[in-house]
């Protein structure tokens, strides 16, 4: 697996902090408990429609079976993980929301679930463990990284698509409506197209059209929310 940078959070519960060391690493079954302790704790301050509720068997299974879990620790305790799913080709996948063929569905990792501890959001480490995962994802010869998100869950929503994912498609999953996101990562990133528009990410049916028609949902504005589509300049 590829180097899991090491870092500094500055801010605690919000505010500036004197630095405190983090590291990160690939976790092992034992540590499962701890997973699963930090996903109920974020879960709980979350809408359910907006973060998906995983079992304790899902991530026993990740942490040595059909993926890996990156954990993120600072003062000797988890403060962050990342879920990355390798499935099989017969095991459930994202790759289902799009329908892929058998070849590409070999291809494809889960950038799956994510959780920061309260204390120590604004420190960028949601978005550096979506990055970490896109690489442990190629190292693993798979290059092509999906997940889905709640519209309503802005952060990660900005920070899959700042990591060069874009929306392909909407669906009903995990009891609310999700968008799913692709990036092929053996490819350069792609370059936003200048032309398109920007749809209010409340408009549902707007954006299912502009999908049908071909474009991909590339980044939000800072305002409003709304939503950049366009047609990818390979798209003829």
């Amino acid at each position: 697996m590829p180097a899991i940078p090491e870092g500094l959070l500055t801010r605690r519960e919000g505010r500036p902090c004197s630095p405190v060391a983090f590291s990160g690493r690939a976790l092992g079954a034992a540590e499962v408990v701890e997973v699963i302790a930090l996903h109920h704790v974020v879960r709980s301050g979350v809408p359910r429609e907006a973060l998906a509720h995983e079992t304790d068997a899902f991530f026993a299974a990740h942490v040595e079976g059909i993926g890996r879990i990156l954990g993120l620790f600072a003062e000797n305790r988890l403060i962050a993980y990342g879920v990355l799913g390798l499935p099989g080709p017969g095991d459930a996948s994202f790759a289902d929301e799009l329908a892929l063929q058998t070849a590409d569905r070999l291809r494809a990792a889960n950038i799956d679930g994510v959780s920061v501890a309260p204390e120590w959001r604004g420190n960028g480490l949601h978005r550096l463990l979506i990055a970490c995962r896109l690489q442990w994802a190629l190292a693993a010869g798979r290059t092509i990284a999906l997940s889905t998100v709640a519209p309503a869950n802005l952060p990660s929503l900005r920070n899959l698509l700042a990591e060069g994912l874009t929306i392909r498609a909407i669906r009903h999953k995990f009891g609310g409506i999700r968008y799913v996101v692709r990036r092929d990562l053996e490819r350069p990133a792609p370059v936003i197209p200048q032309r398109g528009r920007w749809i209010p990410i409340e408009d549902l049916e707007a954006q299912a059209a502009a999908l049908e028609g071909g474009g991909v949902g590339w980044r939000l504005s800072e305002v409003g929310p709304d939503v950049w589509y366009g047609k990818p300049a390979d798209a003829g």
